[in-house]
């Protein structure tokens, strides 16, 4: 084993998740990419640094996992294992991103203003679906912002405070002021105009939600793929940026804003620097069936009314996600009777929501293989009595009408 490094290569956690090698300085964190042997894909695997607060990480994990958003980092599984000298230590299991970090992208240069617009306002979508769920992330920066070739992820989400021994409870006033450091770091110097002022209001006392900063910054998306190439951005149409203004400061706080203006001026460049240097889910439609047999209602005339044009086919991603959606109470119902073990519906639930995600997505998906797995996750879980035989029952009829 590496001098350092807690785990080494080749070890297979859980039995499922094998150590293939250690990827770049993860920060306060031992950062490792892997391969699910299970499900035959690549992951990332995290732990915390030695001396970190476990039930604190395991928390924040916690929290993390019931997150849904597309800019978000997936989690899929955590555990414990131990390390070299036998310590229990937690760890984390995530989708693994093939990308680029934005503090990678912002060594070779400063975006364009539509490039900035776009990452940070899904950056600050993300934030928004978290702090909906009541979870901050505690340690935003270019680092925690993964570029990939469909979009942004931001990484690390309720976790990322805690493993840099921030307190648990992070307001989520401090993640605008990280945000509107990472956007103003994000600017060519000198850039004027509503995304700088934006970037102030971000980084002052009485900042915005960052539901108003995604919705000020994501209309006009600038292409991704050109943002990681550092490539020259096409033209986009000029936005318009729109805030709620601040509340009116009485008399006497208004000579202290004249001198807060002032540092602030002071204060943008400052955090760049610093920068530099360092949802529930919609429910898913369900089409009603249609019923036959029934004869069409008689007209003035006597004579049936012409008939009507067929119904389409329901898509067969529609009745796929219809079931999926299906499955999501069995397991939360199973898990609050105590007839699912709390690992068992976190990998379910994961499991299903991938599908989803992957379906909703429009990639390609092989679903028969992909419902076969769950199947033998299901049949292992109940051999193992980590599932009660009246859940797996349930699960699999739900199963079969995928199939049908």
């Amino acid at each position: 084993m590496e001098s350092g490094l807690r785990l080494a290569s080749g070890l297979r956690l859980a039995d499922r998740y094998r150590l293939v090698e250690r990827l770049g300085d993860g920060g306060a964190m031992e950062v490792w990419r892997a391969v699910d042997e299970l499900l035959d894909r690549p992951v990332a695997v995290k732990l915390p640094a030695p001396g970190g607060p476990p039930r604190a990480f395991q928390e924040g994990v916690n929290r993390a996992a019931g997150l849904s958003h597309a800019a978000l980092e997936t989690v899929f599984d955590s555990d414990v294992t131990r390390d070299a000298s036998g310590r229990l230590i937690p760890y984390l299991v995530t989708e693994f991103l093939d990308g680029e970090t934005l503090a990678d992208r912002l060594r070779r240069g400063r975006l364009t203003a539509p490039e900035a617009a776009s990452v940070c306002g899904r950056t600050a979508a993300a934030l928004a679906a978290a702090h909906a769920a009541g979870v901050t992330h505690g340690d935003l920066r270019p680092g925690k912002i993964m570029l990939l070739g469909d979009g942004v992820r931001l990484v690390d989400t309720g976790i990322g405070g805690i493993v840099r021994g921030a307190p648990a409870e992070v307001p989520p006033a401090a993640d605008i002021r990280a945000l509107g450091a990472v956007l103003a770091a994000c600017l060519p110097p000198g850039t004027a105009g509503e995304l700088p002022a934006l970037a102030a209001r971000c980084l002052s006392e009485d900042g915005p939600s960052a539901r108003q900063v995604a919705d000020a910054l994501t209309p006009d998306d600038a292409p991704l793929h050109r943002v990681r190439a550092g490539l020259p951005a096409t033209a986009a149409p000029r936005r318009t940026i729109v805030l709620p203004p601040p509340a009116e400061p009485g008399p006497r706080h208004r000579r202290g804003l004249r001198v807060a203006a002032g540092l602030l001026a002071a204060a943008v460049p400052a955090a760049v620097a610093a920068v530099l240097a360092a949802a529930p889910r919609a429910p898913v439609a369900v089409v009603p069936p249609v019923r036959s047999g029934a004869l069409p209602p008689a007209t003035a005339t006597g004579r049936p009314p012409a008939a009507a044009p067929a119904e389409p086919a329901e898509p067969a991603g529609t009745r796929v996600r219809g079931a999926l959606g299906r499955l999501r109470p069995i397991v939360s119902r199973g898990h609050a009777a105590g007839q699912i073990r709390s690992d068992v519906a976190l990998d379910l639930t994961n499991v299903i929501t991938n599908l989803e995600n992957d379906l909703t997505a429009d990639r390609d998906v092989d679903v028969g293989r992909r419902i076969a797995l769950l199947h033998d996750k299901i049949a292992t879980r109940r051999r193992e009595n980590a599932l009660s035989p009246g859940v797996a029952d349930e699960l699999n009829r739900v199963l079969a009408t995928i199939a049908a």
